[in-house]
C-alpha cells in the first residue's frame, strides 16, 4: 500500500487536532485559530483543507466512526458479533465502545461529548449523528444474533452514550465500570 497523500495527512493532523481543542476547551475554544496552533500550522491551512465548520465536524465525526469500527475488528480479536469464550455475543462492542485497555482515549470520548452536544443546536450535524445512532442500533441488533430489538438495542446505545459523557465529566470515577456494565447489562438482555 502506498504513502498516504500529502492532503489526507494534513487533513488528519487538522482533525486530530481539532479532538484534542475540542477535548481541553470545548465547541467555544475551538477556533479555528486553536485548532490551527493545536496542529502546528497557519490559520489558512485549516480554510484550505475545510470549507467551513460542518465540513470539520464531519470528518472527526468520520474519524471517530473509524476509530470505533477498526477496535471492533483487532486483528486476533473475535469478528464483530463473536464473543471470546464464556462472554455474550456483543462483548468485543463493550470493549471496544468503553473499554479501559490499550486503546482508550479520552480525548475521542471527550470528542464525542462535545459533537453530541454541538448537534443540539446544529442542525446538519444533529442529522448525521441521527443516521450513525440508527446504523449503530442496527448493527447492534444484528451483532446480538437476534437476540436484542430496537429497544433493546437503543436501550444498549443509551448506555455508551451516557457512559461516554460520565467519562468525560469524570474520567476517574468512571474508570473500569463501563464496558463490564454493559457486558452485565447486554447479557441480562439477551436472556
Amino acid at each position: 500500500m502506498g504513502r498516504k497523500s500529502l492532503a489526507a495527512e494534513r487533513r488528519s493532523e487538522l482533525v486530530s487536532a481539532y479532538a484534542r481543542v475540542l477535548a481541553e476547551h470545548g465547541q467555544t475554544g475551538a477556533t479555528i485559530a486553536a485548532i490551527a496552533e493545536e496542529a502546528g500550522m497557519a490559520p489558512s491551512m485549516v480554510h484550505h483543507y475545510f470549507a467551513g465548520k460542518h465540513a470539520l465536524q464531519s470528518a472527526l465525526l468520520d474519524a471517530l466512526v473509524g476509530r470505533f469500527r477498526a477496535q471492533l475488528a483487532e486483528p486476533g480479536e473475535p469478528k464483530a458479533g463473536e464473543a471470546k469464550a464464556g462472554e455474550p455475543p456483543l462483548a468485543n462492542f463493550a470493549e471496544a465502545a468503553l473499554g479501559l485497555g490499550a486503546r482508550a482515549d479520552l480525548v475521542a470520548a471527550r470528542a464525542w461529548v462535545a459533537l453530541f452536544a454541538e448537534a443540539q443546536s446544529d442542525a446538519i450535524l444533529f442529522q448525521k449523528v441521527r443516521r450513525l445512532l440508527d446504523v449503530e442500533v442496527d448493527a447492534i441488533q444484528k451483532r446480538s444474533r437476534g437476540k436484542l430489538g430496537t429497544p433493546d438495542a437503543c436501550a444498549v446505545m443509551s448506555f455508551v452514550m451516557g457512559a461516554l459523557v460520565f467519562g468525560a465529566f469524570a474520567p476517574k470515577k468512571a474508570a473500569g465500570f463501563a464496558a463490564p456494565s454493559l457486558k452485565t447489562f447486554m447479557t441480562a438482555l439477551a436472556k
